[in-house]
């Protein structure tokens, strides 16, 4: 009897403690959905602006389209919906939505940002010692046990990081990129809005001068001066500035610091660095106000796409960040690039917004790049990969980087090329995770980036540490030897 009893007490017991595990796991799940809600709710969001948008915020009313075929976290944006994200021309398709993806790549990060971030500069060893930590702990956090991290999670997290380091010793692929953003460029390739048709050679295996003096002899730097119709017919040779932005300063700056938008350059610490380089170029609406210690203060040259200037919420006329700097817009037009078709049906209308800020402050040079300056630019990127890459333009911040080679004579460019901090996180400013912003889906960002790193004087030591690739300036190269 008593033996039944004790048998019965332990059975009594066992529930009770497996109800409580039970609550324990129920309490904890519903809370950690809790704390991600703001950020799967902006997961969800997508716009319908042209591919080189750039929205700071979400907007709840517009709607994430699927692929037919997509599998969980294979959502993308339609060709129109690319750029909803972009501050940096590094389009979106589709986000992580499940919490645990974004609270791991979190924790991750986060915990190495804060060491370094109060630990301020180190000696050599010591920062080498928190480069190898970093990537055991990220390794070990693919793995954290915990969680209901399923093994699609894990290779979608994996990737990303593994790529990153096949870009800093140039050996990246497309292969390598998820099934998602493989199938994206896929589509993009197909679907050619801008009806390119590339003839040119194609050679892979150039050298760094060999592809420098390409770059400097094929991209040769260009904007709308009014001379072609039918910007001559409606008196533009008197509305540009009078002198080409390659002359805008006597001579060429000596240092220049190209900032990109990437969410990877907080906590870097890098804000008197970039401030010290003679002319700072930075994107679209990115502000510089809160962000000073990592991203700097100083903007000489601010490139901005054509939704900047026609969609309000950016404020073009009245915010302070597009004031007292040289402002360069762009817009796609047809490869073919035929000026009237583009004049007629831009993807956004910047002509008027152009126009009426010329005629308000004359003085401030403003330009708009020519549209075969900016299909050159892809033509470069083509040229040297075998792949077929997406048929759209490059990203903002590959023009934005030889843009700069043109005017400067060393360039300095900041986590375009992701550090040991890389993070879904798309932009610094703006609380958005995905991993498109980084290797590109509507841009073909990997090959600009493999084509960047493969130019890069600096060592692999800048790109771990600082995510900072150093270029020579189109003046110092010399191509007669």
């Amino acid at each position: 009897m008593k033996s039944s009893m004790r048998q019965w007490r332990r059975l009594v017991l066992v529930g009770m403690l497996a109800w409580v595990l039970l609550f324990l796991g129920l309490l904890s799940y519903f809370l950690d959905a809790r704390v991600n809600e703001p950020l799967t709710s902006a997961g969800s969001v997508s716009r319908t602006p042209d591919p080189s948008a750039s929205f700071p915020t979400p907007e709840p009313s517009l709607e994430v389209s699927r692929s037919p075929n997509s599998a969980p976290y294979q959502d993308y944006l339609d060709p129109r919906s690319l750029a909803a994200w972009s501050s940096f021309g590094t389009e979106n398709v589709g986000s992580h939505s499940d919490p645990s993806i974004q609270s791991r790549e979190r924790i991750a990060h986060t915990e190495y940002q804060n060491r370094r971030y109060q630990g301020g500069e180190e000696e050599e060893e010591e920062e080498e010692e928190e480069e190898e930590e970093m990537d055991n702990e990220v390794e070990g956090n693919r793995r954290r046990p915990g969680g209901d991290s399923s093994d699609l999670e894990e290779f979608y997290f994996s990737k990303s990081v593994s790529l990153v380091q096949r870009l800093w010793r140039g050996r990246a692929s497309a292969g390598m990129l998820s099934p998602r953003l493989q199938r994206a460029r896929k589509d993009y390739v197909s679907a050619n809005k801008h009806h390119v048709s590339y003839t040119g050679h194609r050679r892979a295996a150039r050298s760094a001068k060999e592809l420098l003096c390409q770059m400097k002899a094929q991209a040769r730097l260009g904007t709308v001066d009014g001379s072609e119709q039918p910007f001559s017919s409606l008196g533009w040779a008197r509305l540009v500035p009078s002198l080409p932005l390659e002359k805008l300063h006597q001579s060429a700056f000596k240092t220049c610091a190209v900032v990109t938008s990437a969410g990877a350059i907080l906590r870097s610490g890098l804000g008197r660095e970039i401030d010290n380089h003679d002319a700072v170029l930075r994107f679209n609406a990115a502000p510089t106000e809160g962000y000073e210690r990592d991203v700097g203060n100083k903007t000489t040259i601010r490139i901005i796409n054509s939704q900047i200037l026609t969609n309000p919420r950016h404020r073009f006329n009245s915010s302070s960040i597009y004031k007292n700097v040289t402002l360069v817009a762009w817009d796609p037009a047809p490869y073919t690039v035929n000026l009237h078709q583009w004049y007629a049906s831009p993807d956004y209308n910047l002509f008027g917004p152009y126009t009426e800020r010329r005629k308000l402050q004359p003085d401030q040079p403003f330009y708009i790049l020519h549209p075969s300056y900016v299909w050159q630019l892809w033509d470069v990127v083509q040229g040297n990969t075998q792949e077929n890459i997406q048929p759209n333009p490059p990203s903002s911040g590959f023009i934005g980087i030889l843009v700069m080679m043109a005017l400067c004579e060393q360039v300095h460019v900041y986590e375009y090329i992701p550090s040991m901090r890389q993070t879904d996180l798309c932009h610094y400013h703006e609380r958005y995770y995905d991993a498109a912003c980084t290797l590109g889906a509507y841009h073909p960002l990997l090959y600009e980036k493999s084509l960047i790193q493969r130019i890069n004087t600096g060592p692999e030591r800048d790109l771990r540490r600082k995510g900072r690739v150093s270029l020579p300036g189109f003046s110092t190269v010399n191509c007669d030897i």
